[in-house]
């Protein structure tokens, strides 16, 4: 495998889908309340044409070695003159797009008499958490499609919070069953993504309520927001190509033969398994990773593994957009946009984003979401649904705490170093483990191995002090005990840590369930037609 073809590039690429997302749609310009086909079809075509692929960077290795313990470590003429025309027509001059002042939104909730008695107490307003001056709050939302009365499901919200000034962008997802109350709503309490279809027919549209919901609910001040739905989701992926999602778990759910076929015909279903690697994905897998539930799950459990594939699935996509040049592209491309995504950010909105994007490194992007111990189960008495509720004290502090990662604090600290050695035959092994040690907040190298006949996984543990140390964390993540951990403390080596694969490695750190074998049910021989002549034996 070539390492500078499949090593995840995940820096910087946040903010490109952020920013092709959010240029398909001009601030005066509301979303068609259905995303048509021939839309998708007319977007996927122009972006087709108008990307360009782009070399990925290089991978420096290491040497081969002659022991991972001991060792060097890696440490991360003359041309033709044209003469002009006689005369050139003046350009048009343009001025260039610049951010809306976009203040904090403040709560402006409406208490209504509910029609029935809440099921449970409707919870006091949290405070609103207090951000650095130059955080913007983007809410994501992934729906299916609108009906004719203008109401949808939201089936995906998350918070993109970006910190300017800190070059820092942190993920939150917020689980669809969390039940919260509901300001200008006579049920008074409700599911968080039940909000759209509250205040459907409200002036000025729902999505203001959904804000308002979060910043009671949350103390999150949302300052932008961008929905697509599925058809849209499923042409933006084809356009880019299709994207690269690191798969670490072996994943498995029902799914659709075909996209076009009856859903509600049983056999038109098929069980769809997609195993552990650098999974490439067309719009329609992607979006069934993104919203299946798995098999051999239910409730909360399948939510919070879904939130997590949904960001890695956003992630896949910002590093396709940024590996198509597409960032510098974002004026071209706003106007042909507009109609796939409904936003209220204009082109000056996005451009403030732009240069971040470009800069913005790997280690500076966290993701989050919100479960267990924040949150708990819990069955509504009057219909046995089955929702959230935020977890008292705790949950309010996790978010707060969330909200506030992405500080200049975070920036100031210098990540560990990690070098990963593949001792295995599995040529993708190294690309998984480095993309989850990456979403711990390490600084992640390959190196080359001095043999891919490893039995077990070994972490030699270079630093010189316990103090911060992540070993614990290191092996929690990689499945490694105590005994394979070999401490050489060294203060001049380059990295703090050498991972070396083993055989017994799995890059399967989650709470999923396992995949499952189907037997074919026996079904009986068909009737021997009247007339046909019995065989003797």
């Amino acid at each position: 495998m070539s390492l500078a073809t499949k090593r995840i590039l995940i820096g910087g690429s946040l903010f490109a889908a952020i920013a092709i997302i959010a240029a398909c749609e001009s601030a005066n310009t509301q979303a068609t309340l259905d995303f048509q086909t021939q839309v998708a079809g007319r977007v996927e075509a122009s972006l087709t044409a108008a990307a360009t692929s782009s070399q990925p960077p290089s991978i420096p290795t290491t040497p081969p070695p002659n022991h991972p313990a001991t060792a060097p470590r890696s440490d991360s003429g003359v041309g033709t003159t044209t003469p002009p025309p006689t005369s050139t027509p003046e350009p048009t001059l343009t001025a260039t797009p610049t951010a809306r002042t976009v203040l904090d939104p403040t709560l402006q909730y409406f208490y209504l008499t509910p029609e029935n008695t809440p099921v449970t107490a409707v919870p006091s307003p949290v405070p609103r958490i207090k951000q650095e001056d130059d955080i913007k709050n983007i809410l994501l939302i992934g729906s299916d499609k609108t009906d004719t009365n203008g109401g949808y499901r939201a089936d995906t919200l998350i918070i993109v919070s970006v910190n300017k000034t800190a070059n820092t962008v942190t993920l939150l997802s917020i689980p669809r069953d969390l039940y919260v109350f509901i300001p200008k709503s006579r049920a008074v309490m409700g599911r968080i993504n039940s909000v759209i279809n509250v205040a459907k027919n409200v002036e000025g549209g729902p999505i203001p309520l959904l804000e308002q919901t979060i910043l009671y609910n949350l103390g999150i001040p949302i300052h932008y927001y961008a929905r697509v739905d599925f058809d849209s989701f499923r042409a933006i992926v084809n356009t880019l190509g299709g994207i690269d999602v690191p798969v670490t778990c072996d994943f498995q759910d029902w799914r659709l033969k075909d996209p076009a076929l009856d859903p509600r015909v049983e056999e038109n279903w098929e069980l769809f398994t997609l195993n552990a690697g650098i999974q490439h994905l067309d719009g329609d897998t992607a979006l069934w990773y993104a919203r299946a539930r798995q098999v051999g799950r239910a409730g909360s459990g399948a939510d919070f593994d879904r939130a997590r594939r949904q960001q890695e699935v956003l992630r896949a996509m910002f590093r396709r957009a940024r590996e198509q040049n597409l960032l510098p592209q974002i004026p071209e491309l706003y106007q042909q946009y507009r109609t796939s995504v409904e936003t209220d950010m204009t082109l000056g909105d996005v451009l403030q984003f732009v240069q971040l994007a470009l800069a913005l490194d790997d280690l500076n992007i966290r993701s989050y979401g919100i479960r267990s111990p924040y949150v708990q189960g819990w069955t509504t008495p009057n219909d046995n649904a089955s929702v959230l509720l935020p977890a008292p004290d705790e949950f309010y502090k996790y978010i707060q705490r969330v909200m506030t990662a992405g500080g200049s604090n975070r920036v100031s600290q210098t990540p560990y170093s990690v070098e990963i050695w593949n001792g295995t035959t599995w040529d993708e092994a190294d690309d998984l483990a480095a993309y989850r040690l990456g979403l711990d907040g390490l600084r992640v190298s390959i190196g080359s191995p001095d043999r891919t006949d490893y039995a077990s996984t070994l972490i030699i543990d270079y630093t010189t002090s316990p103090k911060g140390s992540p070993i614990k964390e290191l092996q929690k993540t990689l499945h490694v005990a105590d005994a394979s951990v070999l401490a050489l403390p060294d203060e001049n080596s380059p990295v703090q840590f050498r991972v070396v694969l083993g055989a017994d490695y799995n890059p399967c750190s989650y709470q999923v369930a396992p995949v499952v074998t189907l037997t074919p049910t026996p079904t009986a021989a068909p009737p021997t037609p009247e007339g046909t002549p019995t065989p003797s034996p």
